[in-house]
């Protein structure tokens, strides 16, 4: 009855879109560029709906396994992932719901960044002063 006098309790989808709030949890994104294929967020996963492939530079995710749990955003020390307010798309096979992020072509890794630059040696600072470096005047206090 409710129905007649008032608005429907449905959407008529998908002419009108429902709108997120921003705590809704939505699908994974990696912003690949800084990631350092550290592996916490695959090894963090409870369904195990992330594989990291170092070696290839390849991260990867399983839309039908992944439970929208935000570990892995959590554990993800670079903080390359984040989570959409948006839904995976719906898919028709099994393979259309993985989801591979390649590293672009000619884009150096960012964990490969981080070892060059600490092998890279440090400059030189100033030098620590010895016991004989430093002279004190006997002068104390201002006497009028």
């Amino acid at each position: 009855m409710k129905s007649l006098v008032g608005k429907p309790a449905t959407l008529n989808y998908p002419k009108e879109k429902r709108t997120y709030t921003d705590a809704t949890r939505g699908k994974v994104e990696n912003d690949i560029e800084r990631c350092i294929f550290c592996r916490l967020c695959e090894k963090n996963c409870p369904t195990k709906a992330l594989a990291v492939r170092k070696e290839k530079n390849e991260w990867e995710i399983d839309s039908l396994k992944c439970c929208q749990c935000r570990r892995c955003v959590e554990v993800c020390p670079v903080k390359c992932l984040s989570m959409d307010n948006f839904y995976f798309p719906s898919v028709g096979s099994r393979e259309e719901g993985k989801y591979l992020r390649l590293l672009p072509a000619g884009v150096v890794p960012a964990y490969q960044k981080a070892k060059e630059a600490a092998a890279k040696p440090k400059e030189a600072g100033p030098k620590p002063l010895k016991p004989d470096d430093v002279k004190l005047d006997d002068a104390g206090p201002e006497k009028p």
